[in-house]
């Protein structure tokens, strides 16, 4: 379709007002300055967009929608066309004065962009973050909208305790709006400097944190030149400081054991803090990133990497499986060993344990070598287990590599 732009403003005197005419987006913009109000601006194209057009007709233009938002908007939309004919894209162009992309947070389509009164960028909802069912996408920018009504709640309570000399309030207030699920407050830690300038409270440490992989890098670089020590000291402060979210622990965790990792002679200390890690956020990039480093590098055998030249074979050795799911519902398993490297490897027994209690033991010397280089040991569990443990005894063999898989066959 053509450019098309919709514009209501809700709130005139306690209700919502009536659909009178379409706005373009500087109309749109007119009407919030004069009426104090919060802009919300869907950017469509309607002839290459399918979606964002469904989006503009079956939700921004109902009155149900407009209904859900309560008081306090100016709705318009930004028609982006393609068309290089001039008939159809010249008044469109006309429509869209006022509109530039270049600042506006439009990162991709379609995409619903919320500016105060005076055109500063709140927050949006974009792409993928817009539902493709419809209704679901209605939710979403009704949720949206109240995030919104809140920032505008929360700032002007922030302004009020500024003349009020409330910097207590002002700060708690502050913290409060950057929590919504909107885009950051560019003044924000200069904000939280001149409230809080010895960083008593610990927002501005923890809102500066910088990306995972800057903290990493770092850490590891000054390990590598030979100032482990200080990695070591600057860490640990950070570590004490109890601002930092469990996400950002993980972060510092991570980067302490990246740093101990290259510096000889503290390979407990390092396989320690990559576990810490992922106690601190397991489902964190930092966590799982722990995790891995601490099972291939440090823990005995595992079900994600195996086991390698680096693991003892000798007789009497007994391998901990330490990356088994904990809690095992009842029913039977399976645990599959697989020799890729090495000419031998002979498995005494097997067993499930909670603590030191053995609740499953299986008594089956299997050897593995060139010529049979898998074995499956089955296990039958009468009962769920929770925090269990796999134990492997063996019986000696040789240096090599090998696969170990553990799945329930019921």
């Amino acid at each position: 379709m053509g450019a098309f732009f919709f514009c209501v403003f809700l709130g005139i005197a306690g209700f919502n007002a009536p659909v009178d005419e379409p706005h373009s987006y500087s109309a749109g913009r007119t009407l919030c300055a004069e009426q104090d109000a919060m802009l919300l601006v869907l950017v469509h194209g309607s002839d290459w967009h399918p979606f964002s057009e469904r989006l503009f007709l079956e939700v921004w233009t109902q009155e149900d929608f407009t209904g859900q938002l309560g008081e306090g908007f100016v709705l318009s939309d930004v028609d982006i066309l393609q068309t290089t004919d001039k008939a159809k894209g010249g008044p469109n162009t006309e429509r869209n004065k006022g509109w530039k992309k270049k600042g506006s947070g439009l990162r991709t389509y379609p995409a619903v962009l919320a500016y105060t009164e005076t055109g500063t960028l709140i927050g949006s909802r974009q792409g993928r973050q817009l539902p493709k069912d419809l209704a679901e996408a209605q939710k979403t920018l009704a949720a949206f909208s109240v995030s919104c009504l809140r920032w505008r709640e929360l700032t002007k309570a922030m302004e009020h305790a500024r003349e009020s000399g409330e910097g207590a309030q002002e700060l708690a207030l502050l913290i409060e709006r950057e929590a919504l699920d909107l885009d950051p407050s560019a003044t924000l830690l200069a904000d939280i400097k001149r409230l809080d300038p010895t960083d008593t409270s610990g927002h501005h440490a923890r809102l500066s944190f910088p990306k995972w992989t800057t903290v990493v890098q770092q850490a590891t670089a000054e390990a590598k030149g030979g100032k482990g020590a200080e990695a070591e000291q600057r860490l640990k402060a950070m570590l004490s400081n109890s601002a930092y979210t469990p996400d950002q622990r993980a972060v510092i965790q991570l980067a302490l054991g990246s740093s101990y990792r290259r510096w000889e002679g503290h390979d407990t200390q390092a396989a320690a803090c990559f576990q810490a890690a992922f106690a601190e956020a397991p489902d964190s990039v930092s966590g799982q990133a722990g995790r891995r480093l601490y099972l291939s590098s440090y823990a005995g055998p595992s079900l994600e990497f195996g086991w390698t030249k680096r693991h003892l074979v000798a007789k009497n050795t007994t391998w901990i499986i330490e990356d088994l799911p904990t809690d095992l519902e009842a029913g039977n398993y399976s645990l599959r060993l697989n020799l890729t490297r090495g000419k031998a490897l002979t498995i005494a027994s097997a067993r499930l344990m909670i603590g030191e209690d053995i609740r499953v033991h299986i008594v089956q010397t299997s050897t593995l070598n060139k010529s049979q280089r898998e074995c499956v040991l089955e296990f039958n569990l009468p009962e769920a287990l929770a925090g269990a443990t796999l134990h492997l005894l063996l019986d000696g063999g040789a240096a090599g590599t090998g696969t170990i898989a553990w799945a329930r066959v019921d």
